[in-house]
């Protein structure tokens, strides 16, 4: 995604600069001035503007960039504060108090093989944003995770995504999403984590317990906000149906985790044994003996999680639990989006039956 292409977003998508403005929390009527000038020959991509006061100025930066050019950007956002603390602009505004600097990477430069973004120094009221080259959803990515990135060479480990799944199922996801979504059409300004997990547990699924890492996972996907409502691109998927919802989270955030593992497994979809911890070591070897950040960690804890997911939201996969017995049925990575919701919808009824016990309580709780 070129920078180019991250200033038309911004400027013709609503829905994207409601999320930027969330994510922030900034005034819902902050304006947007595009490629705005200011001094030295500096032309930040854009300055929010709340009123007659600045409350934040960015900067863009796209995929096909340099190790100089990231730089470059960061020196920018550097003199954006600076800007701040001079209380300078040439056109005479103010800056609010609540000023940030932000700088908006797109997804796969976080991962870029040829830099670390965790190893520079930003400026002190920086604002990390991220922007997900498959389905446009903006994301904060926050220092904890920053820290994580800068320690994963220290600790021998190669970073294929940025995404963590652990503990849940993609329809557990699904399943908290539409009910926030519920909440927020019932004109809910901030949902209660701990009550809405208390409807869900009535759901009895797999990880029944486990809600509170879901909701974990849906926010720090940029799906939902600091009130734990959707957020304008969240709303958005809430509207599909579990197979579409599927389908979209695993080209969106999933496929580097299923090819890793795909690549290790027999590909004549005959039954065959492999324990977990196996497939934890073949893809240590195709790794050069290093570990996969969010994968194979754990010696096997991890890599279950996405098994099961593999067998449970997509049916591409066949094995008992607790069993080493296993069958591929297709392999998801060499499939298109619109056949992968199609194989979804013909293999996969384990959703079922909790998406029409979800609807019974719904209708339950309607009528008391």
């Amino acid at each position: 995604m070129k920078e180019r292409e991250v200033h038309d977003l911004i400027v013709s998508d609503k829905a994207t600069r409601s999320d930027i403005l969330k994510i922030l929390q900034k005034p819902s009527e902050t304006k947007f001035i595009h490629e705005d000038e200011y001094v030295n020959g500096i032309t930040a991509d854009f300055t929010l503007l709340n009123q007659i006061k600045v409350v934040g100025i960015m900067e863009c930066k796209g995929s096909d960039i340099n190790v100089t050019d990231y730089v470059r950007g960061i020196g920018q956002v550097f003199q954006y504060e600076y800007f701040f603390e001079e209380n300078y602009s040439p056109k005479g505004r103010e800056f609010n108090h609540e000023f940030n600097s932000i700088l908006l990477i797109t997804s796969s430069l976080t991962l870029k093989k040829e830099f670390n973004i965790a190893l520079f120094k930003y400026p002190q009221r920086l604002r990390l944003l991220e922007i997900n080259e498959v389905n446009r959803v903006i994301r904060e990515i926050t220092k904890k995770e920053l820290e994580i990135l800068k320690s994963a060479p220290k600790s021998g480990l190669v970073a294929i995504s940025q995404y963590y799944f652990r503990d849940n199922r993609i329809y557990e996801y699904y399943l908290a999403l539409i009910y926030l979504s519920f909440l927020k059409n019932k004109g809910y300004k901030k949902v209660d984590r701990k009550k809405a997990e208390g409807f869900l547990r009535k759901l009895e699924t797999v990880n029944n317990n486990n809600w509170r890492n879901a909701f974990i996972s849906l926010s720090t996907l940029g799906i939902i906000d600091s009130n734990n409502l959707p957020t304008e691109k969240g709303a958005i998927l809430a509207w599909m149906n579990h197979s579409q919802f599927a389908t979209e989270i695993f080209f969106s955030y999933f496929k580097p985790y299923a090819e890793c593992i795909f690549r290790v497994l027999p590909t004549d979809y005959k039954p065959f044994e492999i324990k977990n911890k196996d497939i934890v070591e073949s893809i240590r070897k195709d790794y050069k003996g290093k570990d996969i950040l969010f994968l194979t960690e754990s010696d096997g804890r991890y890599i279950s999680s996405f098994m099961n997911i593999l067998r449970d939201d997509y049916g591409c996969i066949k094995f008992e639990p607790r069993k080493d017995l296993r069958q591929i049925v297709y392999n998801p990575c060499k499939y298109s989006k619109e056949a992968l919701i199609q194989e979804i919808e013909n293999k996969n009824g384990t959703v079922k039956q909790y998406l029409d016990k979800y609807h019974n309580l719904l209708n339950n709780h309607g009528r008391q």
